[in-house]
């Protein structure tokens, strides 16, 4: 695929070029929900400006190897990536649907099968490398004049004045906008200038992660497996290749970094009770301790969060992409209802309509997966003997099961007009 250098060369500015223009947005990030909250405001005829440490090259080789970060994408963040442009872009690099998931526990019997036949969906989903994600929509940025880019910039302070975000750059003056939009990550420097706090809370668990080659196929299907340590989870990729998401005690992340590859194959087969078989092939991997966080405000005047800045979630079943994206298409849908009735986009008024939108939906998603990891956490005897009756008899109540993994798919209250399919 060609890259699209020249295109964000054209796109990018200096740093005074920067400084002498009035923006009407300044996202910081250029991550996947930065990338995706900017074109979506370049789309709707907003003038942004982009801060990013470095251009994303969207140029694709179908025989790299597989990245260690995957997202499994649900129907409404297909649905934005395809209004955005970006999922041709996904499709011509590398994405697999997967039609089933599986669940299962090792101190029962029980299990959990979910199908896209039975709910009558083509995928439950797709599994996507965040680098693809990431560069199919930079590669919508390098076409679209409304968004530039100042690379390489470094944020050292935020002020508010004059009913307007000043961003002041290291040696270079500060540049003046609406609205600054915080998507720099979990550690996000905009809500620590902002002087936002955060509510956290340790799992006390890393995820190990990268992808693995099985000798048995994968059936397009998600299979995940509670252990004692935490969940062990294969997420479908293509030709027997699956991502894991190998969840352990903190105190066990270096030493499952520093396992050879055969011993680390050994040792994903034994947690997966060999479900798909040996582990024949073993590329790179890592490792992150899991963390929760919800900032205090997702807003304040001429200022908003979203994505990692805003929340941060257990991974275990995926969402927390899916929860930025949703971020992103909320927050852009409430800017240009306020800009079409004449409101300043920065005000906080018209802010706390995103905030409301979001926060609660976020935080039930946050709360739901520490429910399921305290369900099957196996620290008492109870709640094995409850999921040894439980599994079995939830697997056959059809109706509930596909109604709550259609939740998960296509969203859990009313979408945004970029999460939902358009007419074609």
């Amino acid at each position: 695929m060609k890259s699209s250098k020249d295109a964000l060369k054209k796109q990018s500015l200096s740093a005074e070029e920067a400084i002498n223009r009035q923006w009407d947005v300044v996202v910081v990030g250029g991550g996947m929900v930065g990338a995706a909250t900017a074109l979506a405001l370049g789309q709707q005829g907003f003038d942004v400006l982009l801060l990013e440490r470095q251009a994303i090259d969207t140029y694709w080789n179908s025989e790299e190897p597989y990245r260690t970060r995957v997202s499994a994408l649900t129907r409404a963040s297909e649905n934005i990536l395809k209004n955005l442009g970006a999922w041709q872009g996904i499709e011509n690099r590398r994405c697999h649907a997967f039609t089933a998931m599986h669940v299962w526990d090792e101190v029962s019997s029980g299990e959990v099968h979910f199908s896209a036949l039975e709910m009558g969906e083509p995928n439950l989903g797709h599994t996507v490398e965040n680098s693809v994600i990431q560069a199919a929509l930079w590669e919508q940025i390098a076409q679209n004049d409304r968004v530039r880019l100042l690379l390489e910039a470094r944020l050292e302070k935020l002020q508010f004045e004059n009913q307007q975000a000043c961003l002041f750059l290291e040696g270079n003056g500060k540049i003046e906008t609406q609205l600054v939009i915080g998507a720099d990550g979990a550690h996000s420097q905009v809500r620590q200038l902002a002087h936002i706090g955060l509510d956290t809370h340790d799992y006390e668990q890393c995820a190990v992660v990268g992808c693995v080659k099985t000798e048995n196929s994968h059936q397009d299907t998600c299979w995940q497996r509670y252990r004692k340590e935490g969940p062990f989870a294969f997420l479908a990729m293509g030709n027997n290749v699956s991502s894991i998401a190998w969840y352990l005690p903190n105190e066990k992340l270096e030493w499952a970094l520093s396992l050879s590859d055969e011993e680390f194959a050994h040792e994903v087969g034994m947690a997966s009770d060999w479900k798909l078989g040996c582990v024949v092939e073993v590329a790179q991997r890592s490792a992150f301790p899991l963390v929760r966080r919800h900032a205090q405000h997702y807003v304040k005047p001429n200022l908003a969060l979203v994505g990692d800045s805003a929340h941060t979630i257990h991974p275990q079943a995926g969402q927390g992409v899916n929860l930025g994206l949703l971020d992103a298409a909320v927050l852009v849908e409430v800017l240009s209802k306020a800009r079409q009735q004449g409101k300043a986009i920065g005000c906080l008024s018209v802010l706390r309509r995103y905030e409301r939108w979001r926060r609660g939906d976020n935080a039930l998603v946050q709360r739901s997966m520490e429910g399921f990891d305290w369900l099957f956490k196996q620290d008492v005897l109870l709640k094995n003997e409850f999921r040894k009756a439980f599994l079995p008899l939830a697997n056959r109540l059809n109706p509930i099961k596909n109604w709550l993994m259609g939740q998960a798919l296509n969203g859990r209250e009313a979408l945004p007009e970029l999460a939902k399919k358009r007419a074609l």
